[in-house]
């Protein structure tokens, strides 16, 4: 039904070819994100600066990385990317020391950061961003205990002119860039529906990844499944709000997250959750599931009509598995492709050649995309937790969502006294 905008036409390949940045700074670099990115940055033969309270994993050999010790000093670096490989409880110091550096002057060159407006185009304002460090960080956005803080993070971001991204690979890929172009051929389209499903065996107690902490799976996995959905309708629809515009119903069921160290969780997290949503003509089914024997994929299938023609989208993200197929067409031009290096690649290429008030208010995962992600993981979460289906009739009411896992916590049971 709606027309896609001209901006979706854009040319990617253009903007990062031959573009890498000089160094990376990786929070949390001994966890699995942040060794991923870190062997990411090697391949791209960036100069990396790590800090991790933690001891050095034996297999880890840090070679030139510049390993900081001390955590106020490390977000102090003069680096072009910082990333914030870390728990969301955990990063609240680094983000607001970055956010405040530049708000104060003290990006790279402790020079050219925006006003508090962003960029005043009346005055010949050209918003040079890449004087200041770009941010990149993980899912969620904040504990699902602490909702005010998406806003509190978003208005930091406005206020200081901080350039904050958040990692999902998925936005970042060249195959979800391949979708895009493909929709723009359009005049007229509709997406009829959407399949996203994340799943993988986070239960088995032979795998030590899956020993770390984790929050309900609508806030950790679903999320990424979420954004995706978001990305795509929101650049047909030109922006975020006008995805809202028919309102979104939702339901969802879960199970309960059986952890390998359960002695760790103070209270019981979701591992399984499947949903629908409703957005406009849009329906959209998801699948996360973390139990036990779990299927590993990442797969994403959309079906639509464009021009009055129906048309089919399989793609598959699972490192070392990717594919991508348009009408059964294989696209293997863009499949041969590590994630964790686009993610760093198209961060670096966006910081290089966009002026920051755009990409910050414009169709990128900033902290406003990141903010609505969250709260529809929240809405998962209620509707799970409730067993019953809610429905928002706008943008605006999806941000207002109060989903109350904070004042929940007071009845969850932990592990050792759950009732089966």
């Amino acid at each position: 039904m709606a027309r896609l905008m001209d901006s979706v036409g854009f040319s990617w390949s253009s903007m990062v070819e031959n573009l890498v940045s000089s160094s990376i700074a990786i929070a949390g670099a001994w966890g699995y994100i942040g060794q991923k990115f870190l062997d990411a940055a090697r391949s791209l033969k960036m100069r990396t600066l790590v800090y991790d309270p933690g001891p050095v994993p034996p297999d880890i050999h840090l070679g030139d990385s510049i390993q900081i010790h001390h955590e106020e000093a490390f977000y102090r670096l003069p680096a072009d990317i910082f990333h914030l490989a870390m728990h969301p409880g955990q990063r609240r110091t680094g983000l607001d020391i970055l956010m405040a550096r530049s708000g104060n002057g003290s990006g790279r060159e402790e020079t050219g950061i925006m006003n508090e407006s962003g960029c005043d185009d009346s005055a010949g304002e050209t918003c040079d961003i890449s004087s200041r460090p770009l941010i990149l960080c993980e899912k969620p956005m904040a504990l699902p205990e602490q909702p005010d803080r998406c806003r509190e993070v978003v208005e930091a971001a406005e206020r200081t002119g901080a350039i904050l991204l958040y990692d999902f690979p998925e936005l970042y890929d060249p195959m979800t860039r391949r979708v895009r172009e493909y929709l723009s051929c359009f005049h007229e389209v509709t997406i009829e529906s959407i399949f996203v499903q994340r799943s993988k065996d986070r239960e088995d107690p032979a795998q030590a990844r899956n020993y770390k902490k984790m929050v309900p799976i609508q806030y950790q996995e679903s999320v990424h499944c979420l954004a995706f959905v978001l990305d795509i309708l929101s650049t047909l629809h030109g922006n975020l709000e006008s995805v809202f515009s028919n309102g979104i119903s939702v339901r969802a069921d879960s199970e309960l997250y059986d952890p390998p160290n359960p002695e760790i969780y103070p209270h019981v997290v979701d591992g399984k959750c499947d949903y629908e949503l409703v957005l406009g003509p849009t329906r959209v089914e998801g699948q996360t599931n973390f139990r036990r024997g779990a299927e590993w994929t990442k797969r994403r299938i959309l079906r639509g009509v464009g021009d009055g023609l129906p048309f089919v989208i399989d793609i598959e993200f699972l490192e070392g598995r990717k594919r991508l197929s348009i009408n059964g067409q294989p696209q293997q031009d863009v499949v041969d492709t590590n994630s964790y290096v686009e993610v760093i690649r198209l961060c670096r290429a966006w910081h290089a050649s966009l002026r920051g008030c755009d990409l910050m208010a414009g169709l990128y995962p900033n902290p406003a995309f990141a903010q609505v992600t969250y709260q529809l993981s929240s809405l998962l979460w209620w509707c799970s937790r409730h067993r019953r289906p809610i429905a928002l009739d706008s943008h605006d009411a999806v941000l207002n969502f109060h989903a109350g896992y904070a004042e929940a916590l007071v009845e969850m049971p932990g592990y050792s006294n759950r009732t089966s």
